[in-house]
């Protein structure tokens, strides 16, 4: 039993869209960018008010919500897709390293800038700097990604 070329087209064809679906199935929703971000305000309230009672508040806040969002998005990708290891590359890797460290640099930056000025509140003045770069800057990079995984998939 031989394949037609028209058949193995056909073929590669079923194959790139149930790639394509895992990779979208993948990719972090927009919603979570700034849902971190909201949530790292809420946290560096806590750290700004100096009082331990808000501090254990707000951090107990921040890490069940982290702990849920992230749940929310990892059981469903767990349950449809499995992406192969070796989809991102070296190149979505980089992005993701570049992307952590274009937030969290200045970020460090500008809440010790702020807290040698003397200014209140310095660490959530500069999670909500942070924060709004997290809901910019996350589906930028989740649009990189895609198109790095789609670049890197089988047949492409």
């Amino acid at each position: 039993m031989s394949t037609n070329p028209e058949q193995a087209a056909d073929a590669l064809r079923v194959v790139a869209e149930k790639q394509s679906r895992v990779i979208n199935l993948a990719t972090v929703p927009v919603w979570y960018w700034s849902y971190v971000g909201a949530l790292m305000v809420v946290l560096a309230v806590g750290v700004d008010s100096h009082k331990p009672v808000t501090i254990g508040i707000t951090v107990s806040i921040f890490v069940v919500g982290i702990l849920a969002g992230t749940a929310r998005i990892v059981s469903g990708v767990a349950r449809t897709a499995r992406l192969h290891k070796d989809l991102l590359g070296p190149r979505g890797v980089l992005g993701i390293i570049a992307f952590i460290a274009a937030i969290d640099v200045p970020t460090i930056g500008v809440a010790a800038g702020l807290r040698a000025a003397h200014v209140h509140h310095p660490a959530t003045i500069a999670c909500a700097v942070a924060g709004t770069a997290l809901a910019i800057g996350g589906p930028l990079l989740m649009r990189f990604l895609r198109r790095t995984m789609l670049a890197s998939r089988v047949g492409s």
